[in-house]
């Protein structure tokens, strides 16, 4: 239902540095520089090693081990078909916002007044 845009271009994201996660009961908020934070209400993947499967983390959120990607720099940003967009981060983590839900809002990417529901 919902998805990326057609038109959407993951470039932006590339170079950003995360500087911030908020939890809170339904959404879980990662702040980047230059003003872009992408807030997911549905869930996530996110690989500590390249090798490693990827953990799932759904909101809300009980313990999660994402606090390990913050002060890292994003390498490569890609989106797909489903709406899943994959952040690869300069020292191999992997960080995959889940478009897993079509009925459903999964995540929000927010640069400025600009604003994309995925």
């Amino acid at each position: 239902m919902f998805g990326l845009p057609k038109d959407f271009n993951a470039d932006r994201l590339v170079g950003r540095t995360l500087e911030m996660i908020c939890f809170n009961e339904n959404q879980i908020y990662f702040h980047f520089d230059e003003k872009l934070t992408i807030e997911v209400v549905g869930s996530l993947g996110y690989q500590r090693w390249p090798a490693q499967e990827p953990e799932i983390v759904e909101v809300p959120v009980l313990q999660s081990n994402l606090m390990q990607l913050l002060g890292h720099s994003t390498t490569k940003a890609f989106g797909d078909d489903k709406g899943t967009l994959t952040l690869e981060f300069e020292d191999g983590q992997i960080l995959q916002y889940l478009g897993d839900t079509p009925m459903y809002e999964c995540y929000h990417i927010i640069q400025g007044d600009h604003r994309i529901i995925v």
